[in-house]
């Protein structure tokens, strides 16, 4: 890889990593791109050739994820560990809870909402646990499904085991939407 290929990916991943450290201690209405900078190491200049927003830093965080979610699914058996990739995903999330739980505090959890659904959507593509591409619908149905479980748990100050909340999750996914 070519060192100026390599510098911008570096970049790029040093400014999301450094609003995902800003969310932990922040809102995300009071972060700031001069902060994201900041603490990422970069120049402004450089924050404005990959990105406009905060938010498109945020997409492209959500995208990364979302990329790494699918090319873990797409090695297993659906049926057999299903559950085992939603308890990883669901620890993931309970390492660092503190940005989730800001933006549920906040009021501001339809934008995860949203990110929810363009995950389902982007896995029903993906073809690697659902049997088909999912209707708009069933992609609103399981993402808000999921969403709401998420939500309870982080209410409940993450009282369950992610295992435990992975298996809610599994339970509820629709047998007839998943690869047999």
């Amino acid at each position: 890889m070519r060192k100026s290929r390599q510098d911008s990916l570096y970049s790029q991943q040093y400014i999301m990593e450094a609003l995902d450290q800003l969310l932990e201690e922040n809102d995300l209405e009071d972060i700031t791109i001069t902060e994201i900078c900041k603490k990422a190491g970069v120049a402004r200049v450089t924050f404005y050739k990959y990105y406009h927003t905060i938010y498109d830093v945020i997409n492209a965080s959500v995208e990364a994820g979302i990329k790494k979610a699918i090319e873990q699914l797409s090695n297993i058996n659906p049926q057999d560990n299903i559950q085992d990739v939603i308890t990883d995903i669901i620890a993931g999330i309970a390492a660092s809870p503190t940005s989730l739980q800001r933006q549920i505090n906040a009021n501001t959890h339809g934008v995860v909402l949203d990110y929810f659904v363009h995950a389902i959507n982007r896995l029903s593509q993906a073809d690697t646990v659902f049997s088909k591409k999912l209707s708009q619908a069933e992609v609103l149905f399981i993402a808000g499904g999921m969403f709401s479980i998420i939500t309870h748990w982080f209410k409940n100050d993450l009282q369950e085991s992610p295992r435990s909340v992975a298996a809610m999750i599994t339970d509820v996914l629709p047998s007839s939407a998943l690869k047999q």
